[in-house]
């Protein structure tokens, strides 16, 4: 997973033994790049990944960065959120136009959210000739980037946001706003181990639907932000706006983590306009197996 708020699910099933109750041992890696991430999940050496939708289409059409072995046949299983992506600058940089000729932190160059951040700069008037894009990893090394003074700019998500506004970091607006309803975070697997692994599967998802039904519950919130200040090692006060986020507002969980599938399609459509290898797209149900999702919520 990418440490922060998209994985409250998975941290909040460790804590409150929503795994162990369907008497599963799940390891958890902080993964520092959808490369390591993909070409690990692939390769057989992760059996799932909560990560961006847009990796695995990526991955799955022959279009990722990193290696890996043999054929690709990954499936999401599960949706997640949308997501908070703040473009995050310079202090002295005040807007969007100043970031002509200067280079940004992103996870991947082609993967993720680069074509959602390359659609938000068109919509300022920035081509791609205007500025340079440099990966440097997930969240939280984009974030040292930035406070090295190597980039003059990145994405990040909570809760990394409010520790950059509070660093006095310059807020240049929302990415995902610039592109619409938008499916972030999902669950996948390898299509075969899911087959081979159907009750781990379908256990594994009903407790993430239990646990953000516990997340969705206010009465829970103070623990909540214990949980996700202790596994990002973050202070109470910067976790508490992600918490709430999770709940309320544009990068909230759905409901019982249900798979948007208008969100997909504009995953889709943004990929189809910006990747070099202007492959149509789709259709949606291509690449999701909502099979085991239904068992876990018992349809």
């Amino acid at each position: 997973v990418f440490a922060g708020a998209s994985a409250m699910p998975i941290y909040v099933a460790q804590d409150k033994g929503f795994f162990a109750k369907e008497g599963l041992t799940v390891n958890v890696t902080a993964t520092p790049s959808s490369g390591f991430q993909m070409s690990n999940l692939i390769n057989g050496k992760f059996d799932i990944a909560g990560t961006a939708s847009d990796n695995m289409i990526a991955y799955q059409e022959g279009q990722g960065t990193a290696p890996v072995q043999g054929p690709v046949d990954l499936i999401m299983v599960m949706g997640g959120s949308s997501t908070e992506l703040a473009l995050m600058a310079q202090p002295s940089i005040k807007t969007i136009g100043e970031l002509k000729g200067k280079q940004f932190a992103l996870d991947s160059l082609s993967t993720g959210y680069a074509f959602v951040l390359r659609k938000m700069l068109q919509k300022n008037g920035l081509q791609p000739t205007d500025y340079e894009f440099v990966a440097v990893g997930g969240t939280r090394e984009r974030l040292e980037a930035l406070k090295e003074g190597k980039m003059a700019a990145a994405l990040v998500s909570e809760p990394f946001t409010t520790q950059a506004k509070n660093a006095g970091y310059s807020f240049l607006g929302e990415a995902v706003s610039s592109v619409g309803p938008y499916l972030a975070s999902v669950q996948i697997t390898n299509r075969a181990w899911a087959k081979q692994n159907e009750a781990a599967m379908v256990g594994y998802l009903r407790a993430l639907v239990n646990a953000i039904d516990w997340l969705y519950e206010e009465k829970n919130t103070d623990e909540a932000v214990k949980i996700l200040a202790a596994k990002v090692k973050i202070s109470e006060a910067v976790a508490r706006p992600s918490v709430i986020g999770v709940t309320k507002g544009q990068a909230a969980l759905a409901p019982k983590g249900a798979l948007d599938v208008e969100g997909l399609r504009t995953v889709l459509a943004v990929r189809e306009e910006f990747s070099d290898a202007k492959k149509k797209m789709g259709p949606p149900e291509k690449y999701y197996d909502l099979s085991y999702y239904n068992k876990a919520l018992g349809k």
